[in-house]
């Protein structure tokens, strides 16, 4: 990664606050292992996270750490208010602080009853995302397949695309392609090391065993040289050590 790509993604990973980590359903157990070891790395910065991708299979699931976070949310949640018969009941709502109380009015429209506490319906859901880390995507209309009701991604999202082949669609402000590379989680490794976020034997181990199962154990007519100066990477921070290991 250059100087210009690194400070760029370091500033942005530093003001965000709402980040969601989304998976390519396509990109098999490398990419999952990737979205696993960046969301541990990620949730050590004190963020809200939320990671969305494929449901692993059995075998899958007891090979990587952090599986259990796959489609939640965490951290802070919003509290969202629905009305019912909104278009033809309410007029605007404004809202004011009475000493710390927060008092919200719906003012009813003219001609109508206005709002019944029966048409009031509340629920939490995982705050807004500002900013998407799309791991293995190869266009735009993909990752947003991709992604469910509780996460939707906004025109003001800022948008980090992590890949290693060539993508023909530019639909992310920053586009960390490691064309060199032979799979997403060697990216990934790179990723953490070029930024220092923090990496714990569980992390190191989840980027080892996906560059493994992407490399057939690591074989002479897949691995490269940086593959194994990733592999190396992870190795010397404990994923020898990890539980699973």
């Amino acid at each position: 990664m250059d100087d210009v790509l690194k400070k760029q993604t370091q500033e942005v990973l530093t003001k965000a606050q709402n980040i969601l980590i989304a998976v390519s359903t396509s990109s098999g157990f490398d990419g999952l292992a990737s979205g696993l070891a960046l969301y541990l790395s990620i949730q050590k910065l004190n963020k809200n996270l939320a990671l969305i991708a494929k449901n692993p299979t059995v075998k899958d699931a007891q090979m990587l750490y952090g599986v259990n976070k796959i489609g939640t949310a965490d951290g802070k949640k919003d509290l969202i208010i629905s009305i019912s018969k909104a278009v033809e009941n309410v007029d605007k709502v404004t809202h004011f602080l009475d000493g710390d109380e927060l008092k919200i009015v719906i003012h009813a429209l003219q001609g109508s009853k206005g709002v019944e506490p029966q048409d009031i319906f509340f629920k939490k859901a995982a705050s807004k995302p500002n900013t998407v880390i799309a791991i293995g995507y190869e266009n735009f209309t993909q990752l947003k397949n991709d992604i469910t009701q509780d996460h939707t991604i906004y025109s003001d999202d800022f948008i980090i695309s992590v890949n290693f082949i060539e993508t023909r669609e530019k639909f992310a402000q920053i586009n960390i392609h490691e064309h060199e590379a032979v799979c997403l989680s060697e990216v990934c490794a790179n990723l953490i090391e070029d930024l220092a976020i923090p990496i714990d034997p569980d992390i190191a181990f989840n980027l080892y065993t996906g560059m493994s199962q992407a490399t057939q154990m690591f074989s002479p007519n897949i691995t490269k040289p940086s593959t194994l100066d990733a592999a190396q990477f992870v190795l010397e921070f404990g994923a020898g050590n990890a539980r699973l290991a």
